[in-house]
């Protein structure tokens, strides 16, 4: 914590202040000479402070940055969150062996020493189907990774609207655990007084106290689940530094919302990015079968050898007095025929296609998982929209009022207060569950169908 810098300890004094006090202690100077060491203190002293009411003044200037709202968050969290940093970075790795598989050999090139020198260059002829294979299995690596990305990003939104909206839970279950503790203490303030004008017994307060005391302790531990939640949600938007006073702008607020309920299968059969992901790797894994396959036509290799008659010869290279020769050469596969190639290239692929049908099945299972649990947060949360909230907060007034005038026991009070906190607990927490149900559609089916 930073403080104005008017702020001092006791006991200290300004850089101004030991600058005065400071003189010359072992002779006496001239009178001219103290009279320039004045003129020389003020100025410093006057400089001095000039600098710290400046930087004050600064400091005093800059407000506090703005509460981040969620789309806000999201986007710093799509900027910086670790996880969407290694899948783009996957995505460059992926560009980069589209590149590998797309270059042409390089020439070698050999001399052969002897009377004369003996000089050759040799390249292999990449125009094989092992190239158009190569070639293709890395493009659908790459749009297989870029299908990848998309689906962190779909993880990630789900997990950064989630975190919000557990914060925005905390921070509400905070205010009321501080109401109840307020409501609570200014029981106990009523009590007292009233036990000393003799009109309420002294086991009465003993409980006001108690009730306070549980009512502390609630706070605490709202405010310790608050501070957790902020530093979660932080994380995800990859803060390197996070604050436990961090806090969203946000309001936990029941709104009814219209999704195509009929047609959400259908949504995410086109949209789900790991499901794109699957299919991709399955063709993938079909080229790189066939890229195994093609292994048994080789490669052909072509060169040329250039060798002087002399040993210093005096006629340029491509005169009648060299040599040239040209050559062209390929592997045999005769001892290996390339069939471990061609197993793992099929085991591969059986594993891809089993991996494409299981993900075709866990994007009908998240969404109907997510129908689900969507009526049910849904049919929840409409309940409290008929003024559910302002009855209870009003009964718990009227228990008050008639508890100071001696019409109802303290237990039917602190029952009131109880019952009102346990009904603001659920509204918060099922309007909370009813927006991460609402997300939870969102990441089923792989597209944003409700706004931030």
């Amino acid at each position: 914590m930073t403080g104005t810098g008017d702020a001092r300890r006791p006991g200290t004094r300004t850089p101004g202040t030991r600058a005065a006090g400071r003189g010359p202690v072992a002779a006496p100077a001239a009178p001219a000479a103290l009279a320039r060491l004045a003129a020389v203190t003020a100025l410093a002293t006057l400089a001095t402070v000039g600098r710290a009411q400046g930087s004050v003044g600064r400091g005093a200037a800059a407000p506090p940055p703005p509460a981040p709202t969620l789309h806000e968050v999201l986007a710093i969290a799509l900027r910086e969150n670790p996880d969407i940093r290694v899948a783009r970075a996957h995505v460059d790795s992926a560009h980069g062996e589209v590149r590998v598989a797309r270059a042409f050999p390089n020439p070698v090139t050999s001399v052969v020493p002897g009377i004369p020198f003996q000089y050759s260059a040799t390249l292999d002829l990449d125009i094989t189907p092992q190239r158009v294979f190569r070639v293709r299995a890395a493009r659908q690596g790459q749009v297989a990774t870029a299908d990848d990305f998309a689906d962190q990003v779909r993880i990630t939104t789900f997990a950064v609207r989630q975190a919000f909206y557990d914060e925005l839970l905390d921070e509400a279950l905070v205010d009321v655990a501080g109401r109840q503790r307020t409501v609570l203490a200014q029981i106990l303030t009523a009590d007292s007084a009233r036990v000393r004008a003799g009109d309420l017994p002294d086991r009465n307060l003993v409980t006001s106290q108690l009730e306070l005391a549980r009512g502390d302790a609630a706070l605490a531990k709202a405010q310790a689940t608050a501070r957790a939640a902020r530093l979660a949600l932080q994380l995800l938007m990859g803060v390197r530094h996070p604050d436990t006073a961090f806090r969203v702008s946000g309001t936990l607020e029941y709104r009814p919302v219209a999704l195509p309920m009929d047609s959400l299968l259908a949504i995410a059969a086109a949209s789900r990015p790991d499901l794109r992901s699957a299919r991709e790797r399955t063709g993938q894994s079909r080229s790189i079968r066939s890229f195994a396959r093609s292994l048994l036509f080789p490669t052909p290799n072509v060169g040329v050898t250039y060798q002087p008659d002399q040993l210093y010869p005096s006629t340029p290279p491509f005169a009648g007095a060299s040599h040239f020769a040209f050559f062209l050469s390929a592997p045999v596969p005769l001892f290996d025929w390339f069939g471990g190639e061609r197993e793992k290239a099929q085991a591969g692929l059986d594993v891809a296609e089993i991996t494409e049908d299981r993900a075709r099945k866990q994007v009908e299972s998240d969404v109907v998982t997510a129908i689900d649990g969507y009526r049910s947060a849904e049919t929840l949360a409409s309940r409290y929209q008929g003024g559910l909230l302002a009855k209870a907060q009003q009964a718990v007034a009227t228990a008050q009022y008639a508890y100071q005038r001696g019409a109802i026991s303290l237990l039917d009070l602190l029952d009131a207060i109880r019952t009102n906190g346990d009904i603001l607990v659920e509204y918060y927490t099922t309007v909370h569950d009813f927006w991460v149900s609402v997300y939870t559609i969102d990441e089923a089916v792989g597209r944003d169908l409700v706004p931030d």
